[in-house]
């Protein structure tokens, strides 16, 4: 009998593991109170597909430091569920710094996504790729036109794949 019991012991030291609760669903639980702040997008990815056959055609990273610095943007998440897109602050004169806000949202996380809402309408639902004390990366994927500057045909449509990365303010 004593013999049975011994052979449950491995059997349990290798179940006891498998109930540890998983720790990337820790880090979703706290998306809410990480997202908290202000965030300052300093790189973007796009990758452009066509559509039919969904072979990558571009692949442009920018990054928003140097010349590219002003095309950066600011998001910023209230504890209260809104949220303002901005453009980064500018001086206009010796005594005057200013900055644009371009869209007034609420947001809601649910698992690991960002569903974002305007307060004028439409709804997009981000992906949350990381999200964490100072780094934050965000996904969208939408078909549309492009502009002659990526070489690709103007009148057709594409897959986009934005990824914008962002560091805490």
């Amino acid at each position: 009998m004593k013999k049975i019991y011994l052979l449950f012991i491995p059997v349990l030291l290798f179940a006891l593991p498998s109930c540890k609760k998983d720790n990337a669903a820790q880090t979703k639980d706290q998306y809410p109170k990480l997202i908290i702040g202000t965030w300052k997008s300093n790189r973007q990815n796009i990758k452009v597909y066509d559509i039919n056959t969904s072979d990558l055609l571009k692949d442009s990273t920018i990054s928003f430091t140097g010349a590219n610095a002003g095309r950066s943007w600011l998001e910023i998440y209230n504890d209260d569920g809104t949220a303002y897109i901005t453009s980064p602050p500018r001086k206009i004169s010796a005594n005057v710094v200013t900055t644009d806000t371009t869209t007034y949202l609420t947001y809601a996380i649910m698992g690991a996504n960002l569903t974002l809402k305007q307060t004028i309408g439409g709804t997009e639902t981000k992906p949350i790729i990381t999200l964490t004390q100072t780094d934050m990366e965000l996904q969208s994927t939408y078909t549309g036109m492009l502009n002659a500057a990526w070489g690709l045909d103007v009148n057709a449509s594409y897959k986009i794949t934005e990824t914008d990365y962002y560091k805490r303010q």
